[in-house]
């Protein structure tokens, strides 16, 4: 009976000498209810081009503008990207897409004055085609950096000379859908609806012949019939952009459409825009260059080859969600370069066209 005694002891000690310290699972039930998607506004910037974080603050919005953010909240949300913040921006709205969501955009700088004396002019435009969900996330990050930068004094002085338009969602009705497509919602691709000259001949034509009539890739039934067409072109009109950066994924390079060293009258711009293009590959760590041929419809096609203004697209490698903050820490010296330090002379041959039907005023 002893032994048994000694036996059941000596258990109840080795037992007891692997039992882990009662702090343990307070850890473990603590990592398990923190929400992983959820960030401080600190976390989520990841602004190291800036020193001081400036607390996001809410800006008074129409209902639509309003309703169409928590739309774009609970969108982030879903893909664990932490919060948009879309409400502490000084949104502009006019039109609407297909379904009714407002075609909205940012300006950061004086627009006023920009119309006395053209500024360093960027246009930054992401989620053309609704599926190239990190395109968004990134025109966001772009956002939410220019938040950033322009309430310090040096971000204020940078502004002086330049101006900023930035439009996160180019395409909210094939973002939204259940499964983002990279058409709208009447089925067209508003990446090849542009009016460009060669529409009526090739658009369609192409189409049908090399991509056999690919539902992904439809042009429309004519040039610039879509709303989110149309939104792109009068941005383009009414701020006549000394360069524009489309964001798009999944072809990881980097593009560029428009005047080069080759063109006689435009030698000075085209070897400004290259070499913009080569130091922003460098600062992204060797990104892949490449000359990605334009198509009928295309923006490529309309700004950078018909309206001689430098379009550069910037392909990230995915569309997968989880990498959003590894492409922003690649990218964003690039784009704070391209955007600031990069100030292409304009051409004399950008055309304007003077029925825009942008109107001036604000959230309508």
């Amino acid at each position: 009976m002893k032994k048994y005694i000694v036996f059941i002891l000596i258990f109840i000690t080795s037992a007891c000498s692997n039992i882990s310290p009662i702090e343990t699972p307070a850890v473990v039930i603590e990592k398990e209810v923190t929400p992983v998607h959820v960030e401080s506004p600190k976390a989520t910037s990841s602004l190291d081009l800036v020193v001081d974080r400036i607390p996001f603050e809410k800006v008074p919005e129409t209902k639509a503008v309003s309703d169409f953010c928590n739309k774009i909240e609970d969108k982030f949300l879903n893909y664990g990207w932490s919060h948009s913040f879309c409400d502490s921006f000084d949104w502009n709205h006019v039109r609407n897409s297909v379904l009714g969501d407002p075609l909205m955009w940012v300006v950061y700088g004086d627009e006023e004055a920009h119309k006395e004396e053209p500024r360093n002019m960027t246009l930054v435009m992401c989620g053309v085609h609704g599926d190239e969900i990190t395109p968004i996330k990134f025109c966001f990050d772009i956002l939410h950096y220019l938040y950033q930068t322009t309430h310090t004094e040096i971000g204020k002085q940078k502004l002086k000379d330049n101006l900023i338009v930035v439009v996160p969602i180019v395409s909210p009705d094939s973002f939204f859908k259940k499964r983002p497509t990279r058409t709208n919602a009447r089925g067209v691709d508003v990446n090849r609806n542009f009016p460009t000259k060669d529409w009526n001949k090739s658009a369609r034509k192409l189409w049908v012949s090399r991509y056999g009539k690919d539902k992904r890739r439809d042009p429309g039934k004519s040039s610039m019939s879509e709303p989110e067409t149309l939104f792109q072109v009068n941005l383009i009109k009414r701020y006549n952009p000394t360069k524009i950066i489309s964001v798009h994924a999944p072809l990881t390079l980097l593009d560029y459409d428009g005047p080069t060293m080759a063109h006689k009258h435009l030698h000075e711009l085209g070897s400004s825009a290259e070499s913009l293009l080569d130091q922003m590959s460098k600062m992204a760590k060797g990104y892949t260059v490449k000359n990605y041929p334009f198509f009928p419809g295309s923006l490529g096609n309309y700004a950078g080859n018909e309206r001689n203004i430098p379009t550069i697209t910037l392909e990230l490698p995915s569309s997968d969600n989880r990498k959003h903050k590894e492409y922003w820490e690649q990218f964003k010296h690039s784009i704070d370069y391209a955007i600031f330090h990069s100030s292409l002379k304009k051409s004399n041959l950008v055309l304007s066209d003077k029925n825009n039907d942008i109107e001036s005023s604000k959230k309508n």
